[in-house]
């Protein structure tokens, strides 16, 4: 489970670098305007003073802060976007690790359900996750900044004047505390309602794009945009509602800050007039005021920013909670002996017409079961429901003397199915996603089992070998067969294989059959393929 406090402690070290730097920085903005405001002043005065006091002003330590506050404030800016951008990629690599893991331990397959699913996966693990930077980069760090220089600022108007620091106290905390947090939960619900709209948009735009064909055909492609068009107006119309909020917070921000200028001037005249402070000083502490409205400013938005940080928190927790099995009643299978047996099971996808019906058939270990029959017969959608993805319609579905849900199959069944992820990794790396722990010789042979092997040794970075992002360098069949060695390193007991000689030649296909024997010999095989397969003594299951 992912907690929004968790994200600062995995990258404390770097998250605190960051933030000081930050800090230093805003301090070196703030100091050279108050400073440069008062040495042009002061020489001003100086000079208007006579020879003696212009001859006697010292230019040196003032031209020497400016120019260390100069310096500080570029190199520190610079030092504190590198810092904050380790960090927040650190946090990104973390968080994207750390998630995979979780699901791949829940499904070693790395498979889902059909492409919406996981197209809807794939989406919240890179968008969703990219979201939650938000929370320390435009909220912590934002609000750490803003209290250090505002209580800095106002200890400088204290030491200057006590009266001074008590008149513009109050502008300053309304603006900086107060201010902000009367936005907190109206930015906060705005923010996930535009997350909510902005995944339905996406949904609603890229699922029919999928279906044109059929959504012509029947007349329904019209509905379709009419239903996409009133969502993306809601979701124009809820952005416009989070700048309106930003700009308003802003305006008024500035009405404040405008009001504490207009005070703070009122009594540096009064404190001038008294003699208690001198012209230079009292335009330090204007200029000073001035230049806290670039450390203020980030506070207006920074709910918005929790809004969206909390939004792709809760989608990814449920995407993880909603993939992990039941477990509070299960128990996990014994690696043998395996007895799995079906009875008139039928099982049918939602909304779909029809599915696979009646299926009969009683495995034990060793056997293997090849599926045939035509296109659309249900023959994906039986080994989903095989491997407990898909609830069955009717019939019963027993795993050694006991019903499937009884059993905790995370560890035991394997599926391959139709849509496959490869990941912006190395061969070696989506291998090890599977198997953290296996050495390069079980790599190499897992890849000669899937008939990768020579393909890879020929490639010049051999196992570093990058697939590109969503598998691109690779061949449909390749992509396919890299899936299927990461499944085989997993040994699993029950092997449910979609297609798994897609793109191969016969002699290729007969090395990949022959080490799917030899690999599950002591377990269960069950395969779905349009090509002929050769088993000697493979039961056979058809459905039409």
């Amino acid at each position: 489970m992912i907690r929004l406090r968790d994200l600062i402690k995995t990258r404390l070290g770097s998250w605190l670098l960051a933030l000081s730097l930050g800090v230093l920085t805003l301090i070196a903005v703030v100091s050279l305007l108050s400073i440069s405001g008062w040495f042009i002043t002061a020489a001003a005065v100086a000079g208007l003073s006579g020879a003696a006091a212009a001859h006697s002003f010292d230019i040196f330590r003032p031209s020497a802060l400016i120019r260390l506050a100069a310096v500080v404030r570029t190199g520190g800016r610079y030092a504190e976007r590198l810092a904050s951008h380790h960090a927040a990629l650190g946090l990104l690599q973390d968080l994207r690790c750390k998630l995979f893991n979780a699901l791949a331990s829940i499904k070693q397959n790395v498979s889902t359900r059909d492409t919406t699913t996981s197209a809807r996966t794939l989406h919240r693990l890179v968008a969703d996750i990219d979201q939650l930077d938000n929370f320390p980069l435009r909220v912590i760090a934002p609000w750490c900044w803003a209290t250090v220089l505002t209580l800095i600022v106002l200890f400088f108007y204290h030491a200057l004047s006590p009266a001074l620091a008590a008149i513009t106290a109050p502008g300053l905390i309304l603006a900086w505390l107060i201010l902000p947090l009367l936005t907190f939960f109206r930015g906060v619900r705005l923010a996930k309602q535009e997350s909510a709209l902005s995944e339905q948009r996406r949904e609603q735009l890229i699922e029919p794009l999928m279906l044109m064909t059929p959504l012509l055909l029947w007349r329904q492609w019209s509905a379709q945009q009419q239903q996409f068009t009133r969502t993306d107006q809601a979701w124009q119309q809820q952005q416009f509602q989070q700048q309106g909020l930003g700009s308003l917070t802003v305006c008024v921000q500035q009405w404040l800050l405008a009001l504490t200028m207009l005070a703070l001037l009122w009594q540096s005249l009064l404190l001038i007039a008294a003699g208690e402070l001198t012209v230079p000083w009292a335009l330090a502490a204007g200029l000073a005021l001035l230049a806290m409205n670039e450390v203020l400013a980030p506070l207006c938005n920074s709910f918005i920013a929790l809004g969206f940080s909390q939004a792709a928190r809760d989608r990814l927790n449920a995407l993880t909670h909603s993939a992990a099995p039941a477990e509070h009643n299960t128990k996990p299978v014994p690696a043998t002996p395996l007895h799995w047996q079906a009875d008139a099971l039928a099982a049918m996808l939602p909304g779909a017409l029809q599915g696979p019906c009646d299926v009969h058939f009683s495995l034990q270990n060793g056997e293997v079961l090849i599926i045939e029959g035509p296109s659309g017969s249900g023959k994906s959608t039986l080994l989903q429901a095989l491997s407990g993805q898909l609830p069955l319609s009717s019939g019963s579905l027993i795993l050694n003397g006991q019903a499937l849900h009884h059993w905790n199959t995370s560890h035991t069944i394997g599926l391959l199915g139709q849509q496959i992820d490869t990941f912006d990794l190395t061969l070696k790396q989506n291998l090890l996603i599977a198997k953290p722990r296996a050495t390069e010789e079980e790599l190499w042979q897992v890849l000669d089992d899937v008939a990768l092997g020579d393909w890879a040794r020929a490639q010049p970075d051999g196992l570093k070998t990058t697939t590109g992002e969503y598998g691109v360098r690779l061949s449909g069949g390749q992509a396919r067969r890299l899936a299927l060695a990461r499944l085989l390193l997993a040994e699993r007991s029950i092997l449910l294989l979609d297609e798994p000689f897609a793109g191969l030649d016969p002699i290729s296909r007969d090395q990949v059959v022959a080490a799917l024997l030899r690999r599950q010999q002591a377990g269960i095989l069950i395969i779905v393929s349009h090509q002929p397969v050769d088993i000697p003594h493979a039961k056979r299951l058809r459905i039409d």
